[in-house]
């Protein structure tokens, strides 16, 4: 058959349930890790504006990325809160990514670490043997 039912629990030792949980809680931050480095993969196209885009000129420009020389400036009905030019938006992504890049790497490298010592002290899960009778090649 292609699929073998699991064991019952009760036919792990409490060593090998201990391993389980212990390697799923370094998981969690391994797979959390990668989520985090997959978002700080570099992004194409110029920053985007929630608010007014205002080109040189100071007049309001239709679109929503930002351009060399346009501002971004937001608004909270009818107060003006920030404004932010290109450079400073794209400057602001950068600094995102490499705290995505830093924040993944620490749980990634957590994980891991954490996997490795949990494996190299307590050892790896071990399939047991089938109860049934093997026979032996003399016949």
């Amino acid at each position: 058959m292609f699929f073998r039912a699991p064991k019952p629990r009760e036919h792990l030792s409490r060593t090998e349930l201990f391993t389980r949980r212990l390697a799923l809680l370094f998981l969690l931050p391994i797979g959390w890790g990668l989520f985090q480095l997959a978002g700080a993969l570099p992004a194409s196209g110029d920053p985007t504006c929630a608010g007014t885009l205002e080109g040189e000129d100071g007049e309001e420009t239709p679109g929503t990325h930002l351009h060399p020389g346009q501002t971004c400036t937001q608004y909270d009905g009818q107060h003006r809160t920030g404004s932010q030019t290109f450079e400073e938006a794209l400057n602001l992504r950068a600094q995102h990514q490499r705290e995505l890049l830093l924040q993944g790497a620490v749980l990634t490298g957590y994980g891991v670490i954490g996997l490795t010592v949990t494996f190299h002290h307590i050892g790896l899960p071990r399939r047991r043997a089938d109860k049934s009778p093997q026979e032996s090649p003399d016949g």
